[in-house]
């Protein structure tokens, strides 16, 4: 089949390629995704030198790819998000011109022939969506590298994913520096996901400047205790905050608003296109307070259409503007046991301020 251009083997059962698919050279397109015994990639697959799609994602035994990847030099799409395994990517990847998306990033530190994060930085030309993968613990150097990665050249970036190293015991050091070196990408940046980090508020500050964001995920930040100040980004549809376990309180910070903003703030719109948003695992949280200071003119979440909590177990009761947003048509309560007692249908005290949301549903 020396003329074939495109090759779909996934969800298969392969563990091995023949190497005689290196003579398949008018290839255009392999996706070899979800072959989870797939433990690597021949080396004749890196002649194939019109290939421009190669896809191997969620392939979950992939420990490694050819060095040679350097001589595909027609290749546009790379997608390896999912390779828990694979070590590292090969640095040969660098010089590849044609190179539009790579999906996922993993960090390797004391391997000569893995791609660092500092080579990055020539690939101006990324698209589309980039996840950062094992960043913490392995390279000591990481904010460093990530400054030279040049996140702020990537124009054509439309997401951004940034998994931490997951560790368990004590706070891990650098964590902030890291995050404020990733916060300065392109402005066109819509989406943010930060997941495990053991940063603090502090390191979040700079995320206010990133007013494209449309979707925000911050996952398991267990050293953070309050929110980061979102409210102010006039883009932001989607929030979803998971697993900030000491967070036990949630005030002005999280609107934005800011102490020499006290006197000044009399009227505007906090969080306007915000949604959808959702509450995860913040077994800690007890309070959520709205603005803490009289004005009648400020509005906030005026287009929330959903709203979910989520085993948010010590949380006493919804801040009053929420029973005020005309938009909200789904409020989703589980394993939330104080909310559900309040807020039941026909049984709690406080059914009757949300009983105009045409879906609630409740869940032990």
């Amino acid at each position: 089949m020396k003329c074939l251009r495109t090759l779909n083997l996934t969800n298969n059962t392969l563990n091995e390629l023949p190497k005689e698919i290196g003579e398949l050279i008018h290839l255009r397109y392999m996706d070899l995704s979800f072959n989870h015994d797939l433990r690597e990639i021949p080396d004749p697959v890196c002649d194939l030198y019109n290939l421009q799609t190669l896809a191997l994602i969620w392939c979950g035994k992939l420990e490694k790819l050819p060095k040679a990847m350097g001589k595909l030099i027609n290749l546009k799409h790379l997608y390896v998000w999912g390779c828990l395994n694979l070590r590292y990517l090969p640095k040969g990847i660098r010089s590849l011109k044609s190179l539009l998306v790579l999906d996922c990033f993993y960090v390797c530190e004391g391997e000569d022939e893995a791609l660092k994060l500092r080579h990055l930085g020539i690939m101006e030309q990324l698209h589309g969506s980039l996840r950062i993968d094992r960043v913490g613990s392995i390279a000591k150097d990481d904010a460093s590298e990530i400054e030279k990665a040049q996140l702020g050249k990537k124009k054509h970036l439309r997401s951004l994913g940034v998994r931490f190293q997951e560790e368990d015991g004590e706070q891990r050091k650098g964590d902030d520096e890291i995050v404020k070196a990733l916060l300065q990408p392109h402005e066109n940046l819509e989406r943010l996901f930060i997941f495990h980090c053991h940063g603090t508020i502090e390191s979040l500050y700079r995320i206010k400047s990133l007013q494209n964001l449309r979707h925000v995920n911050l996952y398991d930040w267990r050293f953070c205790e309050v929110l980061p100040p979102l409210g102010k980004l006039p883009s932001l549809e989607v929030l979803e905050i998971q697993k900030m376990d000491i967070v036990k309180k949630v005030g002005d910070e999280f609107f934005g608003i800011e102490k020499q903003d006290s006197e000044t703030l009399s009227a505007g719109i906090l969080f306007p296109k915000l949604k959808q948003l959702s509450s995860w695992g913040m077994f800690k949280w007890q309070e959520w307070e709205g603005i803490t200071r009289d004005s009648s003119e400020i509005i906030i979440m005026p287009r929330l259409s959903s709203l979910e909590f989520w085993a948010c177990s010590q949380l006493k009761a919804l801040p009053d503007f929420l029973y005020n947003i005309t938009a909200l048509r789904t409020l989703t309560i589980e394993f939330c046991r104080i909310l559900r007692r309040e807020y039941e249908k026909g049984v709690g005290k406080e059914w009757h301020k949300i009983s105009h949301i045409p879906n609630v549903r409740f869940k032990n």
